[in-house]
């Protein structure tokens, strides 16, 4: 515990130090200047087509001699220039001594640099031995011409990636060439300069505003032409009218080599190439400079502090992607911060940070990985125990070196008392009838290099104890396909088998009662068949009988019944009728049980039902002495989803049974209220007897009257069936609520109709 407490800060720490001694002593250049010059080429833009590079090439070297020309080929030079009015002339030519014998050409020269007034020619610094040389053109070309230092340093691995804005050496300073040709038409950057501030050459050369060159995309090219072609007249006037003119050196062996990071076709640049390169820049304005020292360590010390914060955080799992995404995330910061404000953060210290943070953060894993390896073998060991099957482990001899529990338990007293038993010992096979060794089985399985199983094959164990078994046995097989051991498990089926004759007992049996189903499902189909045939057939005479009633109930002035003939005829429509709302009832239940049944939905007024309800249960009422109560709060606008004739069979199915199951004097109640969103819940309460909790969930079954067969109350118990079925397939539901004693309500629920 007391590792782990301080394993937080010792890692915070090493990562801290490792970070402080990578930033300040630049130990990882070499992979950042790697990493720059992959950014380069992400970032490089097409060259500029504002610059002209006249390039003293092979063929200009053969037409005008060889090198160095006389004063008077660059004197005609300027002067063909001079009236094309470009933006500035520099010319990479130190003219550092006189010609003594043609002092005309130098005059020549030195008039034509007055008379064009915006040439630029170098300056070069250097070392010769113990001395600096300082190589600069002679004073009457110098009066009248820009001088710019054409110095370039070369980074540890040779490479000219930057360039001093500014170069002085005791009281004398020059700009640089790109600079200096720059500041003829933009002088306002000699006062804002970017780059990193001073710096101290060798031998007292001081240096300042360093600035790393962007370079060009190096499938393209600055415009060049030949330096015979301009002086022929073969080049176009216009075509350097406000560009700025570059005069270099580009013949083999006579040009100034200098290794870049971009370079057109992978070469050398030429000096005036480089130059070009830093007056591209200049002109884009995308220079660039490294980040400041203090800001660049408080970068790299900010990324440590979150690749402490994700090394501690995510788990070993997880960690190597993490990693991976904070790596790749720096690079892609270094390369937003370069593109966006032309400062460069050397990502190669951060980097090694995150990466050596990843294996601090490893380590303590390891720890984990070998408790969680023992906890693994425990917990396959409690696994194995625990499985139903014997599972037998032996080596490539087959001796036996594991056996789980349900093994020791099929072995018992006969369990191996050595580790160096062989299975032989304990166990025989026998299939189709054969006796088997298992050494053999074992054999069969390493040859054919894949496990073998045996169904229902007869095991003896120590020729005592028989049983019926399904065998597998598996070879193990280690590193480069080396055979370690073998695994035998070992399935009893005795068990099994019994319990297969019981299903198969259990199947018979089903297969019984789904018989027997089906002849009551017949039997019911037939009985619904016959009661709507039936209903059918008996309600026509019925009707006949009840119309001739009718017919004598009749006043007939001239044939007038006496009392006791009219009481017999009242009673035989009395009872006709009866037998006839029996007969529909039956009907209807018939119909429903056969799915013949159908409603039609519409909409119905809820007040109106109501109402026409209320007006046909009246007479019923009143003749029993019982008191109607209407409740209904809802709108009168209130409309229900329902088949309107079924809807008021529902009701008054209600409300005749309150009627009939009544008390005498008691009261009826009928209410209506709103459940939910989209349905209305109409119930109506009586006063009767009520009903037990046993008889409630009997009372929607057809033909149940609960206990009315022996009161002189008329019914076949059918009614509330029909009335649930009804309400279903409109959708709704019903249902009661009752205390004995006190009363009943019976309720049901239809949808809202919305317009």
């Amino acid at each position: 515990m007391a590792t782990r407490h301080f394993e937080k800060p010792l890692i915070v720490m090493l990562l801290v130090v490792f970070t402080i001694s990578l930033s300040s002593t630049d130990a990882l250049w070499r992979f950042d200047r790697w990493i720059y010059d992959v950014q380069l080429k992400l970032l490089a833009t097409p060259a500029s087509k504002e610059i002209v590079i006249i390039e003293v090439d092979q063929k200009s070297l053969q037409k005008l001699g060889r090198w160095p020309w006389p004063r008077d080929i660059h004197a005609r030079l300027l002067e063909t220039l001079a009236p094309m009015k470009p933006n500035a002339i520099a010319l990479d030519f130190v003219f550092s001594e006189a010609d003594r014998q043609h002092p005309e050409l130098d005059a020549r020269l030195s008039h034509a640099l007055e008379s064009n007034n915006q040439v630029i020619l170098p300056v070069i610094v250097e070392h010769n031995g113990n001395n600096i040389v300082v190589t600069q053109p002679l004073p009457e070309f110098a009066k009248h011409a820009v001088l710019g230092h054409a110095n370039v340093d070369l980074d540890k691995d040779g490479i000219s990636r930057s360039v001093l804005l500014q170069l002085a050496l005791g009281n004398s300073q020059w700009p640089a060439m790109p600079l200096a040709i720059f500041a003829l038409l933009h002088p306002e950057i000699l006062t804002d300069l970017p780059g990193l501030r001073t710096e101290t050459l060798q031998d007292g050369i001081q240096g300042d505003y360093r600035v790393w060159l962007p370079f060009f995309n190096p499938n393209t090219d600055f415009a060049r032409v030949s330096y015979l072609d301009v002086l022929s007249g073969a080049v176009p006037g216009q075509f350097f009218s406000h560009k700025y003119v570059l005069v270099g050196l580009t013949a083999s062996g006579i040009e100034r080599e200098l290794p870049g990071p971009l370079a057109v076709g992978d070469k050398p640049m030429n000096g005036v190439d480089f130059v070009a390169a830093g007056l591209d820049g200049l002109i884009k304005q995308t220079l660039w400079q490294p980040l400041p020292g203090h800001w660049q360590f408080l970068l790299s010390l900010a990324i440590a502090g979150i690749a402490i914060k994700i090394s501690t955080f995510f788990s070993l799992r997880w960690l190597a992607l993490a990693v991976s995404i904070l790596s790749i995330a720096i690079l892609l910061f270094s390369l937003a911060l370069l593109y966006a404000s032309h400062y460069w953060f050397a990502p190669a210290a951060s980097l090694a940070v995150v990466l050596v943070s990843y294996p601090l953060r490893s380590w303590r894993h390891f720890e984990k990985l070998i408790q969680s390896l023992f906890a693994e073998r425990k917990r396959a060991y409690i696994t194995l125990n625990a499985i139903v099957d014997g599972v037998i482990a032996t080596d490539s001899k087959g001796v036996i070196e594991y056996m789980n529990a349900a093994a020791l338990d099929l072995v018992g007293s006969k369990q191996p008392k050595t580790a160096s038993q062989n299975i032989d010992d304990i166990f025989s096979v026998e299939m189709d009838g054969k006796p088997h060794k298992m050494g053999e089985l074992i054999k069969q399985s390493v040859n054919s290099q894949g496990p073998l199983k045996f169904n229902n094959s007869r095991l003896s164990i120590s020729d005592q104890y028989v049983m019926n078994a399904n065998l597998t046995i598996a070879p193990l097989i280690g590193r480069r396909g080396m055979l370690i051991g073998t695994v035998l498990t070992i399935n009893d089926i005795g068990e099994r088998m019994i319990m297969a004759k019981m299903l198969l007992q259990k199947a018979e049996e089903q297969s019984v009662m789904r018989e027997l189903i089906n002849r009551t499902e017949q039997v019911s189909l037939a009985k619904s068949q016959f009661l709507s045939q039936m209903s059918h057939e008996l309600r026509t005479p019925l009707n006949a009988i009840i119309g001739f009633a009718q017919l004598m109930q009749m006043d007939d002035p001239e044939h007038p019944l006496a009392d006791t003939h009219l009481d017999s005829v009242n009673e035989i429509l009395k009872a006709g009728l009866h037998l006839l709302g029996l007969i529909n009832e039956l009907l209807d239940l018939a119909k429903i049980e056969s799915g013949k049944i159908s409603v039609n939905i519409d909409s119905i007024n809820l007040v109106e039902m109501i109402k026409d309800c209320q007006t046909l249960i009246a007479p019923m009422v009143n003749n029993k002495g019982l008191e109607l109560i209407v409740d209904n709060p809802l709108p009168e606008d209130v409309e229900l989803k329902a088949d309107p004739k079924r809807a008021k069979q529902i009701l008054l199915n209600f409300l005749s049974n309150a009627v009939k199951y009544n008390r005498p004097n008691g009261s009826i109640s009928l209410s209506s209220r709103q459940v939910g969103n989209n349905r209305v819940r109409i119930s109506i309460t009586d006063t009767g007897n009520g009903l037990a909790e046993q008889e409630q969930q009997l009372l929607f079954q057809s033909f149940q009257r609960l206990g009315a067969d022996n009161t002189d109350i008329e019914g076949t118990g059918i009614g509330l069936a029909i009335t649930k079925q009804l309400a279903e397939l409109m959708h709704g539901n019903v249902g009661l609520s009752s205390t004995p004693g006190i009363g009943s309500t019976f309720w049901v629920e239809l949808p809202i109709h919305y317009h």
